[in-house]
């Protein structure tokens, strides 16, 4: 009420001059003061209304959503893996054409084990902060139900997806007794409309110097957020407009808008830095994305802000994210890195990387025979990333005959792109000359589509044959000049189940302050190499339930690696095994298939379900299954999953992990040189690091040494366990650098098995250093030994090119041993025999030393996470979080 009052003084201060001075009545003054409160009020919940309708205007831009469209003539319909198939069905803007439960007109229905409940007879549609969603109302009552929620429930969140995808609709995972449910669906209906200008399918840019093309479209499909290091954050969105949604509302045709939290109107809180750009380009040899703004610069009004975002080449990092790197010398440019394996061109001919680092590998196709297809009386030949051969004319990658003449359709190329729902096609262009309709000419293209085949399809026996080929490819249309073909293959699937989930967090009171959706990934944790064997700290009661030679494999979000000799079902992602004498697995049961994404329980934990395994040994109608709950823990590193209970054929397991843990500020002292972690009393001196004489680097610049100090001032750090690594920001002095001589610096420390350092300058008008460090000094410092390699096996690497002013400099450090070392060691092995010689002489010693070295054969290998949350650390896995699970949802 303090805050209140405060916020009314300056009104009352007017009322009290009418009265006092202007002689106005006591009775009017009152009458202006309620009014002029109650509007206060009503600006304030502006944001958050309700409609009976099917259509609302949001209060921001005065923008119409309208979602009649999403009506059926039957019903949307979605099932629950994780809940033996539980099937819902329901309607928008209208009600279903079928009973539920005998009774008609009814808009929601739930079918769980051949019975039916009503979960809403009607729905109303509401606004909360930018998110939008139908509550069905009037369900039957619930079992479970509160004196709050005594019925079942239905919430439909629309949240805004510019691409039409085959599966818009994601349920959230619930329990079996829950009255309670919520399905997001991804629609255009709910995003703000883009400018016909601005519309784009594609986003790439071929790179004549090295014949490579990037293509950035699949980065589209996220928001992502990056603090500015004072109290606001820039909300991003690759190729695409930033994704209208709770606490998202930037202007129409924005990719870049700065959130300003402690704003006190809604114009002030989201500011247009950049105006959706879809064109990249690559200025001697680096790929930017430059974006133009119509909102004039605070410093300077006669030019409007402008922002660009560089891209750097590192093919290890899993769902990467943009920094804000700093201000440029005009101080209205704004300049942000991305670093992330889509901006690297020597990937294997016919493969792609999705914006999850998942590589797609299509290379296998390019050897098969060309295909021989027809249609309409014309027979064509298409080959995949090679090219097709007679009758095809030289380089031809597709090309049909008729009347005895051969048209080329397309030169091959082995270049897979993204369409802009994330799905892979190969476009072969420059054919033969084309008449159109309208009397013009124009070349023959191909475009072929693959398409992810279904189980039964790779199960068929006719897959590898020539006719199950034939039969993978169908012509879907030849006119426009264009000949679209789609291609089913097993090649074209990627994962399963999602493994990321947004939950919208509170940070005040009020709803505003920082608040908004937050990331929760779990990505980086996949392994495509290995499997995680977990720890068994079952309680007393259940020890009897788990034999001591039994071992537990998972993976996490995907089937297990084929390792070990596992004799599991394919595509189990746990996998519970007796291990005989000789190590070898046996006897092994599947808990479960990754068939549900991910679900968050609230900031700090999620939780990933493994549904239908093998029959339950104590229960033969019952299947056996996983639950992983995730916590977070910044001390925990990577962590291991451990199994903590057994339950009616339920394994579950716990895994305290940084993977998914906020970013966490850092101070450097400038007197010691220090990296300082005060939450978990870590140090780190730049000084006496490897990588660093004296806490300086010096990077090659315009023919010179720079030599940049990492113990002077005004430095921010930021931890990023998501990527395993420190972020370094501060500006350096730095001649011919924009008008004000000034360059901007972000060095990433990143956890690794080697000693590794890559820069990229790029100084057009404003200079900007990416410097990355790849060190294990400073894996203890984020809590993780170092790993025995990087990533899915293989070392990492990372590329960077500069511009005409600007130089690129690749560093690798090697150590090699000096003699003092090769004495030191000698020493220590001595010692070492020594010790042993002695334990020798003594059973009690032997058995010692056999349990040392029976733990070490536990050891687990982990992959770098990342993660681009801006919000403080939470200590303790369900630190401040009391809402309910409703309240957490919506």
């Amino acid at each position: 009420m303090a805050c209140d009052a405060a916020q009314d003084a300056p009104k009352r201060r007017v009322l009290q001059i009418l009265h006092l001075r202007c002689g106005f009545p006591s009775i009017v003054v009152v009458s202006l003061l309620i009014l002029l409160i109650s509007g206060g009020v009503s600006a304030a919940n502006q944001l958050n209304f309700t409609t009976t309708e099917c259509k609302l205007k949001e209060p921001i831009y005065d923008n119409t959503f309208d979602f009649s469209a999403l009506h059926s003539d039957l019903a949307h319909v979605v099932k629950s893996a994780g809940n033996g198939d539980d099937k819902f069905e329901f309607n928008v803007c209208g009600n279903l054409t079928k009973t539920c439960n005998g009774e008609s007109n009814v808009a929601a229905c739930l079918k769980k084990q051949d019975k039916e409940y009503v979960l809403g007879r009607q729905h109303e549609l509401h606004y909360l902060r930018g998110k939008m969603y139908f509550k069905y109302l009037s369900g039957d009552k619930c079992e479970n139900g509160t004196a709050d929620n005594p019925n079942y429930q239905l919430h439909v969140i629309l949240s805004c997806d510019y691409t039409l995808d085959a599966n818009p609709l994601h349920i959230t995972p619930y329990a079996n007794d829950a009255c309670s449910y919520y399905i997001t669906y991804e629609t255009p209906l709910a995003c703000l409309p883009i400018p016909d200008a601005l519309q784009s399918n594609s986003c790439s840019v071929r790179d004549t110097n090295t014949d490579g093309t990037f293509d950035l479209m699949p980065l589209s499909d996220t928001n992502y957020r990056t603090t500015n290091r004072q109290g606001a954050f820039y909300l991003i969105n690759v190729c695409k407009p930033v994704l209208y949604g709770e606490n998202s509302m930037c202007p129409p045709g924005s990719s870049i808008c700065l959130y300003s939290p402690q704003a006190t109107t809604n114009a002030e809180r989201f500011i247009n830095f950049g105006t959706v750009q879809s064109h990249p380009v690559v200025e001697n040899g680096q790929l930017l994305l430059r974006h133009d703004s119509p909102t004039p610069c605070a410093r300077n009004s006669s030019v409007n802000y402008t922002s660009v975002i560089y891209f750097s080449c590192d093919k290890e990092v899993m769902n990467a994210h943009p920094e804000f790197a700093g201000l440029g010398a005009d101080e209205c440019t704004y300049q942000f890195n991305f670093v992330t394996p889509l901006a690297c061109n020597d990937l294997k001919p016919c493969t792609a990387v999705t914006s999850t680092n998942e590589l797609l590998d299509l290379s296998s196709l390019s050897s098969q025979p060309a295909h021989h297809l027809s249609k309409d009386g014309r027979n064509y030949t298409v080959a995949v990333c090679a090219n097709a051969g007679n009758p095809c004319q030289e380089n031809g990658g597709a090309c049909y005959e008729q009347n005895a003449e051969t048209i080329s359709l397309g030169n091959a190329n082995s270049h897979l792109r993204f369409n802009q729902s994330g799905s892979l096609y190969l476009l072969y262009e420059n054919g033969a000359k084309c008449p159109t309709g309208s009397g013009t000419t124009s070349l023959w293209s191909t475009k072929i589509e693959f398409v992810c085949a279904n189980n039964a399809t790779k199960d068929n026996a006719t897959a590898g044959t020539a006719e199950g080929r034939s039969n993978a490819l169908q012509i879907i249309e030849d006119s426009n000049c264009q000949l679209l073909i789609q291609y089913q293959t097993p090649y074209a699937c990627q994962e399963q189940i999602k493994c990321k989930t947004t939950i919208y967090v509170d940070h005040t009171t009020d709803g505003v302050g920082s608040s908004g959706d937050e990331l929760i990934d779990l990505t980086p944790l996949i392994s495509a190499s290995d499997n995680y064997e977990a720890r068994v700290e079952l309680p007393a009661s259940m020890q009897h339930l788990v034999p001591k030679t039994t071992k537990f494999f998972l993976n996490v979000c995907r089937p297990l690696v084929p390792k070990y000799q596992l004799g599991c079902a394919g595509g189990s992602g746990a996998c519970m095994a007796k291990v005989a004498a000789s190590g070898a697995p046996e006897e092994e049961h599947s808990l479960g298939f990754p068939l549900v994404s991910l679900s968050r329980v609230n900031r700090t934990s999620a939780e990933l379900l493994y549904v239908k395994g093998d029959p339950c040994p104590t229960d033969k109608k019952a299947e056996l299954s996983t639950r992983i709950l995730f916590n977070c823990n910044m001390r925990a590193g990577r962590g291991q999953p451990v199994l903590r209970s057994i339950e009616d054929c339920a394994y579950d397991f716990e895994w305290e992990t940084n993977v998914f843990c906020p970013p966490h500020e850092c101070t450097v002292s400038a007197e010691t040189c220090d990296l300082v972690h005060d939450e978990l009393g870590q140090r780190f001196n730049f000084k006496s690091a490897p990588f660093t004489k004296d806490g300086k680097i010096e990077v090659d610049y315009n023919n010179t040494k720079l030599s940049l100090d990492l113990c002077g001032q005004h430095r921010k750090a930021m931890t990023d366990y998501s990527q395993a690594l420190v972020n370094i920001f501060f500006t350096h002095d730095a001649p011919n650098c924009g008008k004000e001589g000034t360059m901007n610096v972000q060095i990433r420390l990143v956890c690794s098995n080697e000693t590794q350092s890559t820069s990229t300058i790029s100084s057009d008008q404003q200079c900007n250093l990416l410097y990355v460090q790849r060190t294990p000094s400073i894996c203890q410092f984020l809590a993780l030994s170092a790993p025995q390699q990087d990533g899915g096996g293989g070392s990492s690497s990372s590329s960077g090119s500069g511009s005409s002013s600007s130089s690129s400099t690749t560093t690798s450090t090697t150590t090699q041993a000096s003699p003092a070392a090769i004495l030191a060691a000698i020493l220590s092995v001595t010692f070492c025999v020594t010790c042993l010689g002695l334990f020798a002489f003594s059973p009690a010693r032997r058995h010692r030393v056999r349990r040392l070295f029976r733990r070490s054969n536990s050891a687990v290998r982990y992959s770098r996470v990342q993660s681009n949350e801006e919000a403080n650390l939470l200590l303790e896995p369900n630190g401040e979080f009391t809402e309910s699970d409703d309240d957490m949802l919506l």
